[in-house]
């Protein structure tokens, strides 16, 4: 028998129970970088909801109280379930039963399938959006007015939401601009895939809230550079930069920002380090990538930083090599970094991102500082 209690206490309960809570702090704590944000959270949620939809299966109470909790995190995985989901909110929007419908309660919106026209219609009846997650299948047939639906749907994401992971293709870049435009004052985690260069002209726009930012395309940096991000704390850059003129844009970042990850197709040079480190003085991490492990070192400079924590680096190249030479050259390449530049330093992780005869692919090597310097440093396997 369900216990005694107020109706308003059991819901308290509940949302404690079953919350879709939002953890932003991307920075590792752990030598093993974790998912994307968006995957994790979606991961969270699909769980708790083993959780929401047993209770409502305890009492017909529990059932009434926990019914409102089922509809706040929704994952569409496939076209079925769009069409379900939006049979199910026309037919309830139009009850005039009292309390609130579904559309009004769905606050996070996870899609994994491409039919457009669907989401358009369930975007626009759910106002009350927080969180948005498009990761459309790329479909090798676009019908006729492909561009001019997507745009639709684009239009009716609500402009006051804080959270949007966006991995699929845009055909037409100004209106995805125009509505980053609007939403600018409310985002705060924001992953963009598959959105080629914007079209020109850009203009500046301030992210007062935004926190956390991905970028993954070939040429981000015209379109970061007119962007001003005064709360940045996380930056992920999966883009192509071969190391000519430094990219323009890292002033934008503020002095909040706290990790930093740079994909296996951005070239990190000497110079663009030593701005990076001295532009940012809250900085904890640094993650990039290098070809090989016999790269002169970036770190031989007069550069110093009191918050940095972690570094950590995506070797490429392991050819000929064995561990033993390997931890050589590692100590050799950072043995730079002291407790005086770098007091908070203690550790770099290196990761093996491909496979040679000698040094498998997904082998991690942990660097701990253990006298002065990195020369010294103790390494193993984790």
């Amino acid at each position: 028998m369900t216990p005694s209690l107020p109706t308003e206490l059991w819901r308290t309960i509940f949302r404690h129970a079953t919350s879709a809570a939002v953890d932003a702090d991307l920075a590792i704590k752990h030598p093993k970088p974790e998912p994307l944000w968006f995957d994790k959270f979606e991961q969270h949620n699909l769980e708790e909801m083993k959780t929401k939809i047993a209770l409502t299966r305890v009492s017909h109470r529990f059932r009434r109280i926990a019914s409102e909790f089922l509809f706040e995190f929704v994952s569409i995985g496939d076209s079925d379930r769009a069409v379900i989901l939006l049979e199910t909110m026309m037919k309830q929007s139009s009850n005039t039963a009292l309390g609130p419908k579904p559309h009004e309660l769905v606050k996070f919106l996870f899609v994994r399938c491409s039919r457009t026209r669907l989401v358009t219609k369930i975007l626009y009846l759910c106002r009350g959006l927080r969180g948005f997650s498009w990761n459309a299948p790329d479909s090798q047939t676009r019908f006729q007015n492909w561009a001019a639906v997507q745009d639709e749907m684009i239009q009716n994401i609500p402009t006051n939401i804080r959270f949007l992971n966006w991995n699929a293709r845009v055909d037409q870049t100004n209106t995805f601009a125009a509505f980053l435009h609007k939403a600018s004052a409310s985002l705060q985690i924001l992953y963009i895939s598959g959105v080629p260069a914007f079209q020109q002209p850009l203009q500046h726009v301030s992210y007062s809230a935004l926190t956390h930012l991905r970028v993954e395309d070939t040429s981000p940096f015209g379109c970061l550079a007119t962007w001003t991000m005064p709360s940045l704390i996380y930056l992920d850059l999966v883009a192509r930069y071969t190391g000519g003129s430094s990219p323009t844009f890292f002033p934008n970042f503020g002095k909040r920002l706290r990790v930093l990850r740079l994909g296996r197709s951005f070239t990190l040079l000497r110079p663009l380090l030593s701005h990076i480190l001295k532009s940012h003085p809250n900085m904890e991490e640094i993650h990039y990538h290098c070809s090989t492990f016999r790269r002169s070192s970036l770190w031989k400079s007069d550069v110093t930083h009191m918050k940095l924590k972690v570094v950590g680096v995506g070797i490429a190249e392991t050819n000929l090599m064995d561990i033993a030479i390997a931890h050589s050259e590692l100590r050799k390449n950072f043995g730079t970094i002291s407790r005086t530049r770098f007091p908070g330093l203690d550790r770099i992780i290196v990761d093996v991102v491909e496979s040679s005869p000698l040094i498998p692919k997904g082998t991690s090597l942990l660097m701990t500082r253990v006298s002065k310097n990195f020369r010294s440093a103790e390494i193993t396997m984790i």
